[in-house]
């Protein structure tokens, strides 16, 4: 794929001028002037009658809501919070794996213009006490217990140190609870239609309408304040771009505690389409989910993709309805986008951007050539800006060269709460977000991202980027499902690269074969010193791998083994068979 990138290259690129494309916003008129809930209100006008929301529950039939009685659930929980005394710029907490509350919250808080914050059940009491006193949240929403962790007592464990904490709903009716959900609900009945008026002509779009903590895997996590009319610019843009048809079928199981859930509903809600959710990923619950509620389009991270494929070819579901396939977190393998594509006759959408700009900032579209699925991750969306730096610095470089990627428009954060330091460390005065990613624009617009600028691996003095790797393995040993490729400390060259593979089923990677099909289509310092064949990957709950989790497998990998001389390369390296280290 990086051959296809440099013979796309031509004069034209090198006479273009600095890295700098601005999408017009003329094909989506009224941006930022809209609120989230306000994309609900259109299409319940549309269409009141038609699915909004269908929880595709583990452990019973799907519960199912029209747009008609969405708007009911989402004005009864506004009214109800509003009875809770919280109110325009009050903050509400809530802990819970995928349910429906997380969607009627989400919407009710952009009602009344106070902010969400979504909070992973897998947290420990040490992290949900964290945020919980950073987000100054009033109230607390929660699940009593998540894969055998006791969400209840850790949270009133945690509740006597926050004194802001005024109330706990509990989400399940068996839990200990200052109140429990249904209950809570009849509270609306408090709140008279005038004085809901009163409060709802107040929210503006500039509301901040969710405060997502980041996952942290760099560090504390960073709570970042996401306005409301951003996300329904988001909705709007991203299903524009995707060509979702009004009235889609949606398919996804992106977590709500992550800004990708957020984008979900958004999305839905704009092409008054149907949200069919569930509670967290599982290959055979998506695939046969797909299949029997006629999915048009699903929201899948690579990952994703590759275990849905598999599980639907032994499981001979066709998907026969399906159209879309939206995807991001990183580049779908070749092989994998190309069975979507031939086998269910999809387009493939690949999203890219951050939580810090609520989602994304690029998008392929369908009509594009599937190489640039492929290769980049689209154009920006409408309005919104993109431009390639210097590392370390604000000069821009030339279009076509590799540089740090930055972003400017609609979807940018207020800031990081409680931290405007690390906000101004972030963002520039003049509104630039550095991403932290590499990257190349090209002149029509379209950006590929060619690594994290942290990520580069610095072996003898030469800088390895880890996705030229990657993508060489996936090219050249087809046996490899997904790939991930990380720097581990060397006693000789400083780093040496380590390639961590999932093979596809019933396929065998030998490590000494892998290395060889690499020989001569990659420089050789860039052929992995290790190779370790894993059975999965460790992944942020929105599918992301997460690479300092392989360092950590392979430094607790290497105290089992033995170093071994496996010749080859200019200098020895230790090696020896492929296995999970879990």
């Amino acid at each position: 794929m990086g051959e296809l990138t440099m013979r796309e290259r031509s004069a034209a690129e090198e006479a273009a001028g600095p890295a700098y494309w601005r999408e017009s916003d003329e094909q989506m008129p009224g941006l930022s002037e809209l609120r989230l809930d306000e994309l609900l209100e259109r299409a319940a006008a549309a269409a009141p009658d038609r699915e909004a929301l269908v929880f595709l529950r583990d452990d019973g039939p799907a519960r199912r809501w029209t747009y008609a009685e969405l708007t009911e659930r989402v004005d009864a929980a506004a009214r109800a919070l509003l009875a809770s005394g919280a109110g325009r710029g009050s903050v509400v907490a809530i802990c819970a794996a995928n349910r429906p509350e997380f969607v009627f919250l989400q919407l009710a808080c952009s009602r009344i213009g106070a902010a969400m914050v979504p909070m992973n059940p897998g947290y420990s009491g040490a992290e949900l006490a964290d945020i919980l006193r950073r987000s100054h949240a009033q109230l607390c929403f929660s699940i009593g217990r998540d894969r055998g962790n006791d969400l209840w007592a850790t949270l009133a464990e945690v509740a006597a140190e926050l004194p802001e904490l005024r109330l706990r709903i509990a989400l399940d009716p068996e839990s200990g609870h200052d109140t429990e959900w249904e209950g809570w609900l009849r509270g609306a009945a408090a709140i008279d239609d005038a004085a809901y008026a009163a409060v709802r002509a107040e929210a503006r779009p500039e509301d901040v309408v969710q405060i997502q903590f980041t996952s942290g895997t760099t560090g504390r996590p960073k709570g970042v304040r996401l306005r409301s009319a951003a996300f329904a610019n988001v909705g709007r843009c991203t299903a524009g771009r995707a060509e979702l048809e009004e009235g889609c079928r949606y398919v996804h199981a992106m977590p709500y505690f992550h800004v990708g859930g957020t984008i979900a509903i958004a999305l839905c809600l704009a092409s008054s389409g149907t949200q069919l959710t569930m509670p967290r990923f599982s290959p055979a619950a998506m695939a046969a989910a797909i299949d029997g509620e006629a999915a048009t389009a699903i929201h899948a991270v690579p990952t994703m993709m590759i275990a849905v494929a598999d599980r639907a070819q032994r499981d001979g579901l066709g998907f026969s309805a399906l159209r879309t396939v939206i995807t991001g977190g990183a580049l779908v393998p070749e092989q994998t986008a190309r069975h979507w594509v031939d086998t269910y006759g999809v387009a493939i959408s690949n999203i890219y951007g951050m939580t810090e700009t609520a989602g994304p900032v690029l998008q392929t579209g369908p009509t594009d050539p599937l190489e640039r699925a492929l290769v980049t991750v689209g154009r920006p969306l409408p309005g919104a800006e993109v431009d390639i730096v210097g590392v370390g610095t604000e000069q821009r470089v030339a279009m076509g060269e590799e540089g740090e990627i930055r972003f400017r428009g609609w979807g940018l954060m207020e800031g990081y709460e409680g931290d405007a330091e690390t906000t101004a460390a972030t963002v520039s005065a003049d509104g630039w977000l550095r991403s932290g990613d590499l990257g190349r624009l090209s002149p029509d617009g379209y950006l590929q991202v060619t690594g994290r600028a942290k990520d580069m691996i610095i072996r003898g003095g030469q800088n390895i980027a880890p996705v030229a790797v990657e993508d060489a393995i996936r090219e050249h040993v087809p046996e490899v499902a997904d790939v991930s490729v990380i720097g581990v400390p060397d006693d000789y060259y400083g780093e040496a690269v380590v390639a961590y593979v999932l093979a596809h089923p019933g396929a065998r990677i030998e490590e000494s074969e892998l290395r060889e099909r690499l020989r001569g289509r990659i420089a050789n310092y860039r052929i992995p010193a290790h190779v370790r064949v894993v059975s999965e990957f460790p992944t942020t709950p929105s599918g992301k791998i997460q690479k300092f989790r392989l360092q950590e497998w392979f430094s607790a990998d290497e105290g089992t083994r033995k170093p071994e001389t496996t010749g080859g390369d200019d200098a020895p390296t230790r090696s020896g068979p492929g296995r999970d280290p879990r």
